[in-house]
């Protein structure tokens, strides 16, 4: 039987034809059975077009599936999600809704994807001034999304794959207040008239180590002063939900984080004096936020307090500080870094890593160590600073 050719008298195989107007065409069943066609200006192009097809044919790769765009993936993705907390899964659709859902690579076909479509969108965000930990936030979700298309064969390989190393971590070393500040900081809030209402908050943190959200939700059923301990199990969130702003109560941030951290004197003492604060002045909290009230530490207006609060508070007191006394210049810090501190004071105290690890409620004793570590190495050159002192022979 004579095979077809083209107009050049060139022969075309199984599938190919050439119509009138001289365009290339290829006719293929895909894997679910429906008749497909492909077009070219040249048999070359067809041809490559042809080899990706029969090899996506070979390996069972869904194309048809691959159509639906990156959002529509999303979607999949978070509805599957059903190991993780409801506040967690609903900040990822916020924050893909509020930047990707409208956004041209949101839109795109996960056929059409390419690395450079990721890295696009991520130099935008980099653009708008957006830290690195927001960039790895959304790497954390496209990532095992695309990872999710691969595993069911819609695409052959994830184009997220090596994006995040192409931005550098600006977050820098992590803040933790020396000893020498921590002493300056909080003598400085004792003696205040303004902040020292403020002390027992501060030296909790501190002492405690414990996340914003879980000092701001402690409640005074929370509190065992007879057995000096403090009960963790849960935090306060404050978020938009439902188009407004408010509290909500949540489980702590890790699977580790239910955990109960004793006390120590410091502690104790501050709570004792917040607890006569709250007694003197009426700062007593009558509203319930998830089954929860009674809460430890709150406003003048016997309203939690917000994390935003604290932090302006910490900024305020740093610069008061440095403004006034300024014996030395303390360091701009946030909630975060009264942890940081607090941990931090710890580990040079010797506690065992692995309660610490309990303590901080970590969920891997590698985020542990790196406090560690950071000790070790300024422990390490002030031994060889010694050797300075030693007269070398020669």
């Amino acid at each position: 039987m004579e095979r077809r050719k083209d107009n050049k008298g060139r022969v075309l195989q199984k599938g190919e034809s050439q119509r009138k107007d001289g365009r290339y065409v290829y006719q293929y069943s895909d894997i679910y059975g429906k008749r497909k066609s492909i077009y070219a200006n040249s048999l070359s192009d067809l041809r490559k077009q042809e080899k990706q097809i029969n090899r996506d044919l070979d390996d069972n790769i869904d194309t048809v599936g691959a159509e639906i765009t990156l959002n529509e993936q999303f979607d999949k993705y978070i509805s599957l999600k059903t190991q993780i907390r409801n506040s967690t899964k609903q900040n990822y659709i916020d924050l893909w809704n509020g930047n990707l859902r409208e956004n041209a690579l949101g839109n795109k076909r996960l056929c059409d994807i390419k690395k450079s479509d990721i890295l696009r969108f991520y130099n935008s965000l980099s653009e708008r001034g957006l830290k690195y930990s927001t960039i790895k936030a959304f790497n954390c979700m496209i990532s095992p999304c695309l990872d999710l298309a691969v595993d069911d064969d819609i695409i052959r390989k994830n184009p997220c794959n090596g994006c995040l190393s192409e931005f550098n971590n600006d977050s820098g070393e992590k803040i933790s207040l020396t000893l020498q500040e921590q002493e300056e900081f909080l003598g400085f809030m004792r003696q205040s008239k303004v902040y020292s209402v403020h002390y027992p908050l501060i030296a909790f943190m501190i002492g405690t180590a414990v996340r914003c959200g879980e000092a701001i939700g402690l409640t005074w059923d929370d509190v065992d002063f007879k057995n000096k301990e403090v009960n963790i199990n849960h935090q306060l969130i404050y978020k938009k939900s439902g188009g407004a702003y408010g509290f909500y109560a949540d489980n702590p941030k890790t699977d580790s984080g239910v955990r109960t951290i004793p006390m120590t004197t410091d502690v104790y003492k501050a709570l004792i004096k917040q607890r006569q604060n709250q007694l003197s002045k009426g700062w007593r909290t009558n509203v319930e936020i998830g089954g929860y009230s009674d809460f430890v530490f709150s406003t003048k207006h016997n309203n939690p307090i917000m994390p935003s609060a604290v932090n302006n508070l910490l900024l305020n007191i740093v610069n008061k500080y440095n403004s006034t006394v300024g014996e030395i210049e303390l360091p701009h810090i946030s909630a975060h870094n009264l942890r940081h501190t607090g941990c931090t004071r710890m580990a040079e105290a010797g506690i065992d890593p692995k309660v610490l690890q309990y303590i901080m409620g970590h969920r891997k004793i590698s985020v542990t160590m790196e406090v560690y570590n950071h000790i070790s190495a300024e422990r390490n050159r002030k031994e060889m600073d010694k050797m300075e002192k030693i007269r070398l022979i020669g």
